[in-house]
């Protein structure tokens, strides 16, 4: 455990290293939250918001959860996996005596950790400041922690899964900006879920990714059933071993093949 403890720390270090970077990543966050509540305060001024199904006030509280929950949600995986690929070090990571894809996790909780300290914790300070009114489901929040660890996995195990068709792609930055958008859009990150069209809805039910940000946030931010949270949390469940399994397949699998392409 030690070895995982010591490559948590490297990637605390890693994001920590460059100050400058550090405040700029804040500062935007700060902006990009300013301008989805300005952006939904004039929609709803506007009178255009009369069809939402959602009210001001869910949107509002909603859009900040996400922002607050996706300054620590974040993963670097698919970058990382890639750069390693293309610089060739990959080789290297693969003959120490440590497993990779938990040498991967070890990293990404270690930035996790430096962004949940440097950005998620003043975000919210600044929030309860400004922010007037109840922003929580106070009597919910245990499962909502518990739904974004189980989010936080899912996550990972998507990035990974990515990452990781670098075996065979070696360049996947193409890709990864277009499941990125779609990624964005689909989870929840960026509007509520609740708001799409009965179509999406519907094909979104039967991808991973609204069990990342509109399930957690959800079930933070609006009064549910208890049947309800146990149903949400059931799906998080389902999709975390589905991706576990796959990810699994596709380590297996593209592990020999890069065994291959390298003689």
């Amino acid at each position: 455990m030690r070895k995982y403890a010591d490559l948590a720390m490297i990637g605390i270090k890693e994001h920590t290293a460059y100050f400058n970077s550090v405040w700029a990543n804040f500062l935007a966050k700060v902006i990009y939250l300013y301008m989805q509540f300005a952006l939904w305060n004039a929609l709803f001024a506007s009178n255009a918001g009369i069809n939402i199904p959602l009210s001001h006030d869910e949107t509002i509280r909603y859009i900040i959860v996400a922002t607050i929950v996706s300054t620590f949600m974040e993963c670097d995986v698919i970058a990382w996996i890639n750069g390693q690929i293309q610089s060739g070090d990959v080789a290297n990571q693969l003959i120490r005596p440590i497993d990779y894809k938990f040498m991967i996790f070890a990293k990404h909780i270690g930035t996790s950790v430096a962004r949940f300290v440097i950005y998620t914790v003043p975000l919210g300070v600044l929030i309860a400041v400004f922010y007037r009114g109840d922003l929580i489901c106070r009597g919910q929040l245990l499962y909502g922690v518990i739904s974004i660890l189980l989010a936080y996995l899912i996550q990972f195990l998507y990035s990974l899964i990515i990452g990781l068709m670098a075996f065979w792609l070696i360049v996947t930055w193409p890709l990864n900006m277009l499941l990125a958008a779609i990624y964005k859009l689909l989870s929840g990150s960026w509007i509520p879920t609740a708001m799409f069209p009965e179509l999406l809805t519907k094909i979104n039910l039967f991808l991973p990714f609204r069990a990342i940000y509109a399930i957690p946030v959800t079930i933070i931010t609006t009064p549910m059933s208890f049947e309800s949270i146990c149903e949400s949390l059931f799906i998080q469940l389902v999709w975390l071993t589905v991706l576990f399994l796959l990810s699994e397949a596709v380590w297996v699998v593209g592990k020999n093949k890069l065994v291959v392409q390298g003689g």
